[in-house]
């Protein structure tokens, strides 16, 4: 995928793919940019998860869709031989350190 329309996927993953499967089916992205798209939901689905954990989920969202896609996520990773350590996972919820 050509650069600038790459980093306007980066830029709002879930607007561009329903689920982490579609990432994979692409084939209009390379291995290493699917990689990075799943690696940049992660990091968004986590982030939701922390808001909502501090009470401020989003009342649009269907409760567990989120939990949902974060392991759809992971799944999807590890079928592109990216083991968990690999993907930033960490001991807090957004995966930093």
């Amino acid at each position: 995928m050509r650069s600038y329309r790459f980093s306007k996927v980066l830029d709002d993953v879930s607007r561009e793919f329903e689920r982490p499967q579609d990432v994979l089916a692409s084939e209009e992205l390379t291995r290493d940019q699917k990689v990075r798209v799943l690696k940049e939901w992660e990091l968004d689905l986590r982030e939701l998860q922390v808001a909502s954990d501090e009470n401020m989920r989003d009342e649009t969202a269907p409760a567990g869709r989120n939990a949902e896609l974060l392991r759809a996520c992971r799944l999807a990773l590890a079928d592109l031989g990216v083991a968990d350590g690999d993907s930033g996972g960490a001991p807090t919820k957004q995966g930093g350190a």
